[in-house]
């Protein structure tokens, strides 16, 4: 067994007979990318395809169509997060180039996630050993936002600024390494999932302000921030107009409505791959289409960049901004516990087990895989990697979960990347086109985070925690200023060190899922836990006042509204006394309704179908 996994040699992987099975094999490829009508009334039952277990071989041609799925469907999250990290910058080459070194970055990673292999002389492991692909990580991305407006602000290059950004990443990348190696019980106890969903809608939430919606309005905000008067957006080509202007806005919903054209109508490659595909169309019209002659692309910029392209074509000065690392810490822990919830949705996807010690195997090497991952990324002047669940929607419609689809992935990603002229291409992209983009991927995150939350389950304790912190937090991405401008002021005579503790703070009050995950935490050791099931209590009462109690979980479910509002239901103040009522009861004594089923028939003074006390005789 490698972890967890039964032991697999990379020649089976490649299966075997005529060059048919080898390259081609006996798949139904008409499934992947047939349309579908949805408002035919005709009940039509599709033919599921086959199912592709984790180590099972597939032809070479069905590995790379199924990784390009994977790959597409990656792609456009991937491009994103440099391109939003440079939007501040002026040079679009750098632009070109983080978005290539992002793409190659994610691929290597996602190679060895999926191939995994154990550490010499230990029982740790890198890597997940299941389809598991890499994507920028968004929540850094958030706090590199701030960290390079501040030092900017500073006197900073945008370059330096970059580069104490990769540096400050290197130096807070262990805190994930290291907190791989902890028992998955502490960790569980230390980072509980339902508090890294939280994190992942607050994260969503603030990158459709700061990046979707603005971007979609054309990329600058309504008034210039120094003579407060209207101004043009810059980054939609040679098209210069102010903020929220019609044609920007047209671009940018053409974008987001082939989105809902293509999960409409769109074959499962579409659906799969509908956030590129919506992208590559939009931009097709963006490209044809001008403004007073002006282009919105600029198809020199893409023609000029160099056909290939490699890590260190450009090298930024490596250092450390001290105010980020509290920030940049705490994400990446708000990250390792939502890679925890990535790789449970793979899994089932996958159709393995998603609890046990080879569960806790596939997330410690995650966990450690991630950590240095973000390191090497750093390392190779890319935005910092990790673990995306993007890609578990495609394992579900396509039933392929072999490793060898995600190898292809990375492959392909890797590809990508070195074809400087894809890179180029991305980020000539006009503003108002990503805007529309985005706007629904970072939607995605926002409820990509509800559903943890639910998944994990909300009694009134994390209720009461989770509106503490969205109201912080969604507060501070409303208006980011409220506690940053005149609650701790710099001065040109403040210490370094002072300095240094002054910009963390303001960093984290600043930073809306930064906030909200540290009062979430806070609140979460200091309140304290209800004693019991809120169930366990109604049916206490109700026992105690001599009535049925509830049939099942669900049956208490059903009445709970009615009984808090019903004081002949058990509660405080029950001073009637129920009359008697006759049902009959099944050989086993089980009361039954009308029907035979094992319940007892609703009443006007007891609903639900929990019943006062009865007079029984057998049906």
């Amino acid at each position: 067994m490698v972890g967890g996994l039964p032991k697999v040699r990379w020649a089976t992987w490649i299966p075997h007979g005529s060059w048919k099975d080898v390259f081609i094999g006996d798949y139904d490829y008409k499934y992947l990318f047939m349309p579908k009508w949805p408002y035919c009334r005709k009940d039509t039952t599709d033919r599921l395809p086959p199912f592709f277990a984790v180590n099972e071989p597939l032809p070479i041609l069905l590995a790379a169509i199924m990784g390009l799925q994977h790959a597409l469907a990656m792609t456009g999250g991937i491009v994103l997060g440099p391109i939003i990290v440079a939007s501040t910058n002026p040079n679009i080459n750098i632009t070109q180039y983080l978005t290539s070194v992002a793409l190659m970055a994610c691929g290597i990673g996602t190679f060895f996630h999926v191939v995994r292999f154990k550490l010499p002389f230990t029982r740790y492991y890198y890597g997940t050993g299941i389809v598991s692909v890499l994507g920028i990580t968004t929540t850094q991305i958030v706090v590199g936002l701030n960290s390079i407006s501040n030092l900017q602000a500073q006197g900073y290059s945008w370059n330096d600024a970059y580069g104490k950004f990769l540096g400050t990443n290197m130096v807070c990348s262990f805190a994930t390494t290291l907190i791989s190696f902890l028992p998955p019980r502490v960790l569980r106890k230390l980072f509980p999932t339902w508090i890294a969903g939280l994190t992942v809608f607050l994260v969503g939430v603030t990158l459709i302000g700061v990046a979707g919606i603005s971007d979609w309005g054309g990329g600058c905000s309504l008034l210039n921030s120094t003579t407060g008067l209207p101004q043009n957006c810059t980054g939609n080509g040679q098209v210069e107009l102010p903020f929220g202007s019609r044609e920007y806005l047209g671009l940018g919903g053409l974008a987001f409505l082939f989105i809902i054209l293509l999960e409409t109508f769109g074959s499962p490659f579409a659906r799969n791959s509908a956030i590129i595909l919506a992208w590559l169309m939009a931009y097709a019209v963006a490209a044809i289409v001008k403004k007073d002659g002006k282009p919105y692309v600029d198809m020199a910029a893409v023609k000029a960049a160099p056909a290939g392209t490699f890590f260190w074509v450009h090298t930024f000065k490596i250092g450390i901004y001290p105010g980020a690392i509290l920030p940049f810490i705490i994400g990446y822990w708000a990250d390792a516990a939502t890679a925890v919830g990535d790789i449970t949705a793979t899994e089932e996807a996958s159709g393995i087990e998603q609890r046990g010690p080879r569960h806790d195997e596939r997330i410690q090497g995650c966990l450690l895989a991630d950590g240095f991952n973000c390191f090497l990324a750093s390392c190779a002047t890319s935005p910092p990697v990790n673990v995306f669940a993007q890609n578990n929607g495609i394992i579900a419609f396509t039933l392929c979960a072999s490793r060898m689809a995600g190898v292809a992935t990375a492959i392909w990603l890797f590809l990508f990347g070195v074809l400087g002229k894809i890179g180029a291409f991305f980020a000539n992209t006009p503003l108002c086109v990503i805007g529309g983009i985005t706007t629904f991927l970072f939607g995605s995150i926002a409820i990509s985070g509800i559903k943890v939350l639910m998944n994990e389950g909300i009694d009134r304790r994390r209720r009461f925690i989770a509106t503490v912190a969205c109201s912080l937090g969604i507060g501070v991405i409303i208006n980011p200023g409220w506690a940053t401008d005149n609650l701790w002021v710099a001065t040109a005579t403040m210490p370094s060190g002072v300095r240094a503790v002054r910009d963390s703070v303001i960093l984290v009050l600043e930073t809306g899922y930064v906030f909200g995950w540290l009062v979430a935490m806070v609140l979460n050791l200091i309140v304290p836990h209800e004693t019991g099931d809120p169930m366990d209590r109604i049916r206490a009462a109700r026992k105690a006042k001599g009535l049925v109690v509830p049939l099942s979980d669900e049956e208490g479910r059903a009445i709970e509204e009615n009984q808090i509002h019903n004081p002949k239901m058990g509660f405080e103040g029950d001073s009637a006394r129920p009359t008697p009522v006759v049902v009959p009861i099944d050989d086993s004594g089980v009361p039954t309704n009308q029907a035979g089923l094992g319940a007892v028939p609703a009443n006007a003074d007891y609903p639900g179908a929990s019943y006062p006390p009865v007079q029984a005789h057998m049906a």
